[in-house]
């Protein structure tokens, strides 16, 4: 039988009526192989291999509460109607825990919504038919858990405890146990967006926060990972076993990692595509040619027309990725660390769009696995009209934000149920009217781009959400006064740290809003949560007017952390854990 001193699942109860609590514990105590005990006001019924506790909510905006600030592995609500001499009182039980889930469903964060698929109900009534369509409506919400009670026209009726009323009690404690003990864990994903240079900054400032709340090495041992763009570049590493810290090093130019001195700076002469730029001179000849012969006539050769609509070919993409390829090829080739897909010890996949077809590829999935890893990053980067595409066999590739922002879909597809995004390509929203008319051409040709993939992405979140209760997902954005820099230019090198800064912070609030959940999820798949490291790192940043990179350490003090290669021995397999383990609250 679990000890008291198991740690316990937790259940939200929400009886429909006051006077359903008191018979419904009564009749858990009374079954022979479970305890009654009370734990810090909260009745906890403890049996053999679960232990579950429960909170007592009766008002609706109170349950809403619980469920913003405490984690629960289940929702009960107790929605049974007494028959009390005959007569019904005014407001149904049903109709109450209606308006509470109409509530939830209303969550306005998607990533806060509680999964109705951890939701128990029990009905019950004098009128079978209604108890029927009562189920169905359950159902059609997405309350996947119902139990009729038979017992229900008896309760409350006397002290003594009807046998069939115990006999359900027995069967309500059966299912919430199987719930709750025999399903286990998925997969944890991280997906990274893009966002060019600017967006890279914000991704590097978001898991050097996520890292100082983790165990140590933590990101460096998820099971998937997932990139897009600026994105592919960072969970390339990651999944590598290179750092958090070690990048961000290279980036500043401090410490000796095993990752070079990164120039972020794509858009110099270094970088040009001499080759892409030379390839349209067959056609200024032609177009010289005809124009000199129009010329001849007496008439003009060129109109404004005619270069919008005509000489348009002429304008090639003027630089390319090749120089950061080669830059991750260096470092995948260092000792135990690999640039094929097919070694490495845990999943990683690029996105990428075919530039021809318009189809998103998914590098690292057959069949399109045996591209080297930096090729595929590469081609992932390769963002028109910037850079020019990247040839790999006889197809050219593109960034893989033109057809995704995110990949999180695929995650689920491939069985996460834990998933962290970040995604920096969010517009800056402004309440001044004309603010952004006053800019020009470029700043509101890449808001738009920034609104268009936010869209696109907030949409199939919620979409992806509401068909998978089952996953929890974490979007980490920028906050509003980031934007502004963020939109600035998004190739922009120079304000790394300031970009880190307010990357970092907006992280920290974000973990600090929904800490008791992603506690609970992370606890099921083994991973402890620590944000006090994070807190003393945002006081030093939220006091310092110029953050240097020791300010990104919790005791001020360099400490460039170098993860275990993905190529050393393999770690033990995580053991299953204890059937009464349970997140702290």
């Amino acid at each position: 039988m679990a000890t008291e001193q198991s740690e316990i699942r937790r259940v939200l109860y929400f009886p429909g009526r006051r006077t359903l609590a008191a018979p419904f514990f009564r009749a858990m105590g009374g079954l022979e192989e479970c305890r009654l005990r009370t734990r810090g006001g909260e009745p906890t019924v403890i049996c053999r291999e679960a232990a579950l506790s429960f909170v007592e909510r009766h008002a609706i905006d109170d349950a809403l509460a619980a469920l913003h600030s405490q984690y629960f592995n289940l929702v009960l609500l107790d929605l049974r109607e007494p028959v009390d001499n005959g007569a019904r009182r005014s407001r149904p039980a049903f109709e109450r825990g209606l308006t509470l889930l109409e509530a939830m469903d209303r969550e306005p964060d998607i990533e806060r919504r509680y999964g109705f698929h951890r939701i128990f109900a029990l009905v019950s009534g004098p009128d079978p038919i209604e108890v029927d369509r009562q189920i169905a409506a359950l159902g059609a919400v997405g309350v996947r858990h119902v139990l009729r009670d038979p017992s229900t026209p008896r309760l409350g009726a006397g002290p003594g405890e009807p046998p069939d009323e115990v006999e359900f009690s027995r069967v309500v404690l059966r299912e919430m146990k199987r719930v709750c003990t025999e399903r286990l864990p998925g997969k944890v994903a991280l997906c990274i967006s893009g966002g060019g240079i600017t967006g890279l900054y914000f991704e590097l400032g978001v898991l050097k926060c996520l890292e100082d709340c983790l165990p140590p090495g933590a990101l460096n041992r998820l099971d998937l990972y997932f990139g897009i763009s600026a994105g592919s570049v960072l969970s390339g590493m990651l999944a590598n076993g290179f750092s958090v810290t070690e990048f961000m090093a290279a980036v500043s130019g401090e410490g000796e990692g095993r990752i070079e001195p990164l120039d972020l700076n794509l858009l110099d002469f270094a970088h040009l595509d001499l080759r892409g730029l030379s390839a349209p001179l067959r056609q200024v000849f032609s177009l010289a040619s005809r124009g000199a012969s129009e010329l001849l006539r007496g008439r003009l050769p060129f109109s404004l027309e005619s270069l919008i609509f005509e000489y348009g070919d002429l304008f090639h993409a003027p630089f390319r990725t090749d120089g950061f390829g080669d830059l991750l090829r260096r470092a995948f080739s260092r000792p135990g660390h690999t640039d094929d897909f097919r070694q490495l010890p845990r999943p990683l996949y690029v996105g990428a769009t075919d530039q021809d077809l318009k189809e998103h590829v998914l590098f690292g999935e057959a069949p399109h696995d045996e591209v080297p890893i930096s090729i595929a990053i590469q081609a992932s980067m390769s963002l028109n009209p910037v850079f020019a595409p990247t040839p790999i066999g006889d197809r050219f590739y593109e960034d893989g934000a033109v057809t995704r922002t995110s990949n999180f879909g695929d995650a689920i597809r491939k069985g996460a149920d834990l998933v962290f995004t970040i995604d920096p390509i969010v517009p800056y929203v402004s309440k001044r009217a004309g603010f952004a008319r006053g800019r020009g051409v470029f700043y509101n040709a890449d808001q738009d781009i920034r609104t268009v993939s936010f869209t696109r992405y907030d949409t199939t979140r919620n979409w992806a959400l509401r068909r998978h209760p089952e996953v929890s997902l974490y979007t980490f954005l920028p906050p509003n006064n980031l934007r502004r820099i963020l939109s600035v230019n998004p190739m922009d090198h120079r304000p790394y740290r300031e970009i880190w800064r307010g990357a970092y912070l907006g992280t920290l609030k974000r973990l600090e809003a929904l800490g008791y959940r992603l506690r609970g999820d992370l606890h099921a798949h083994g991973l402890a949560f620590d944000p006090r490291p994070a807190e003393e790192v945002a006081a030093r940043l939220a006091t310092t007017r110029n953050p240097q990179f020791a300010d990104f350490f919790p005791d001020g003090r360099v400490e460039i952390r170098s993860a275990e290669p993905p190529l050393a021995p393999a770690r033990p397999k995580r053991k299953p854990r204890s059937r009464v383990e349970s997140p702290a609250a």
